[in-house]
């Protein structure tokens, strides 16, 4: 599994290397906020060139291939992915072999997740840890897990910290903290990535989910991933 922190810059910097999708410039573009466009291009560019990277091809070659629980394949959900049809590639990554020379997307056993924020995002890829690998478009492949990250900008939960979104233990506990916006922060990233490990996302009410304990989540040291001060960050698998 490999994790990065990238600054999504400004308008007019330079977008990460890919090319949007006519779906999600068609979403850009309902951004009023010439910056909340750009960090929602950059940040999806980025997932891709992520994605590229661990594979070993170049990132034009990788495609979306998000899946809602509800609306189905589409612009947004759980993030998925493709080789795309266009020319002839062979990559070869911690055991995926894949030789693509055919006329549709060759989907990828990839798990990934994104999330932005305070100007960052944090990425996180990971490639399937069956036994001795498995070809990309064989049958199934053992032990795949559903990556989801999250990332909180304290200063964010500096002024109001949402009390609805989190149990009575959890309100408890932040607090009880020397800093309840820090301790806000990092249960908020570990709920987040716990939905999205899960697929379902903000769909229910998020004080029913908590994360103490549940060895599924684990917090990131922003650090280490090349964040600044500031934030908090959690990993889970589902």
């Amino acid at each position: 599994m490999v994790l990065r922190a990238v600054p999504l810059g400004h308008p007019g910097s330079a977008l990460p290397a890919g090319v949007s999708t006519p779906g999600e410039l068609e979403r850009a573009a309902a951004f009023a906020d010439p910056l909340a466009r750009h960090r929602f291009l950059a940040g999806r560019l980025a997932l891709r060139a992520h994605v590229a990277e661990l594979l070993g091809v170049p990132p034009g070659l990788v495609i979306p291939t998000y899946t809602c629980p509800d609306c189905g394949p589409g612009e947004h959900g759980v993030p998925g992915f493709a080789l795309t049809a266009s020319g002839s590639v062979t990559a070869t990554a911690r055991g995926i072999r894949a030789a693509h020379d055919g006329e549709r997307p060759l989907p990828l056993p990839v798990a990934a997740s994104m999330s932005r924020a305070g100007g960052w995002v944090l990425l996180a890829a990971e490639l399937p840890s069956d036994e001795g690998g498995a070809g990309v478009g064989d049958a199934p492949i053992r032990r795949r897990a559903r990556l989801g990250v999250d990332l909180a900008r304290i200063a964010d939960l500096r002024d109001a910290i949402p009390d609805a979104a989190f149990s009575a233990a959890e309100r408890r506990r932040v607090y009880a903290a020397d800093d309840p916006a820090a301790e806000a922060a990092t249960l908020w990233a570990r709920k987040e990535a716990l939905l999205k490990a899960l697929g379902t996302g903000l769909r229910g009410d998020p004080s029913a989910v908590e994360t103490v304990g549940d060895p599924r989540v684990s917090d990131l040291d922003p650090g280490r991933c090349g964040l600044p001060a500031g934030f908090a960050a959690a990993i889970a698998r589902a």
